[in-house]
């Protein structure tokens, strides 16, 4: 204190000097670093590309994803087309080869009409007990399909199992 009394008003004017120096520094330094913070973050837009490249590569591999399940889907439908080609191969040719008409009936008496006489190798007369021709039994089924009804009541009314009426029904609409 005494060195401060001694010197006086010089000394007082210096160290107010020092003191608004010294202020004057602190203050270039926070502005400065402040700028430079705002330089080392990242702009708005290239945020902005981060988050949709991100979202780019999920939807990559969601794609991937489903492709993969779609190609095992492609492959079990190309096993079971196989499959039905091969019970298709075991079938009477009657049952595979469709009906040459040109236009398709649209009643069942149409249809019976369309299908011609029935098939008899040894030359005995159609009777009840007698199963209907194959050709017959398919343009039945289409008939009634056609109609509107289900398979298994088509099956119901023909006589012959769920499957195979499915089978038949299939066959017709692939070609």
């Amino acid at each position: 204190m005494t060195l401060l009394a001694q010197s006086g008003v010089v000394t007082g004017l210096m160290l107010g000097a020092l003191v608004l120096v010294i202020g004057w520094l602190l203050l270039r330094t926070h502005r400065h670093l402040s700028r430079q913070r705002r330089d080392d973050s990242p702009p708005e837009g290239l945020h902005r590309d981060v988050q949709m490249h991100e979202t780019a590569r999920e939807l990559s591999a969601q794609l991937d994803s489903k492709m993969g399940a779609l190609q095992s889907l492609i492959a079990e439908a190309d096993r079971a087309a196989a499959r039905l080609e091969a019970a298709a191969a075991r079938l009477p040719d009657a049952v595979r080869q469709p009906a040459p008409a040109d236009r398709q009936p649209t009643t069942q008496a149409e249809a019976l009409r369309a299908s011609g006489p029935p098939d008899h190798p040894t030359g005995e007369a159609d009777d009840a007990s007698r199963p209907p021709s194959a050709g017959r039994r398919r343009e039945e089924i289409y008939t009634l399909a056609d109609s509107g009804l289900e398979a298994a009541e088509i099956a119901r009314r023909v006589g012959s199992p769920v499957g195979e009426v499915e089978l038949i029904l299939g066959l017709r609409q692939k070609r």
